[in-house]
């Protein structure tokens, strides 16, 4: 299969937001046993940890910009940029924004969601209206233009 159908650019993806939360997440890549994808949490943004959703998946996290409380099972500690974090299957994982700028980090997980491909993802987002933001608005809410 031709690199091109794997090839992702961040600036050409829009994001999704999580629940109703303020943690958006703009996926780049799906493979048979994995999934990566960017994510930006805003200020005061919280994402509580899920016992349930842990059992399923094993993560690994870097964070690039900003810093995050972070919820590792019974543990809560801080990441900052250039940090790494791997989150084994069965370790709920939350995080909180308590500074004043957006967090972005990338998290690949594994196994990928059912969907094969980028159109099969975004067909599968409940309430796309509400849930779903462009390029350009991810690039306005993050004050990113670099991307």
């Amino acid at each position: 299969m031709p690199a091109k159908q794997h090839l992702a650019h961040l600036k050409d993806v829009g994001a999704i937001q999580h629940a109703d939360d303020d943690y958006w997440y703009r996926p780049l890549v799906f493979g048979d046993n994995l999934f990566t994808y960017v994510a930006h949490v805003r200020p005061g943004a919280y994402m509580a940890p899920d016992a349930e959703e842990a059992e399923m998946f094993e993560l690994s996290l870097y964070m690039l910009e900003g810093s995050l409380l972070m919820y590792y099972g019974d543990e809560t500690f801080t990441m900052g940029p250039n940090m790494a974090l791997f989150i084994p299957r069965g370790v709920p994982l939350g995080v909180r924004n308590e500074e004043n700028e957006t967090a972005t980090f990338v998290l690949t997980f594994t196994p990928p969601p059912r969907t094969g491909s980028m159109d099969e993802f975004w067909a599968t987002v409940p309430n796309p209206e509400k849930r779903i933001k462009s390029p350009d608005e991810i690039r306005d809410m993050t004050g990113r233009t670099n991307e």
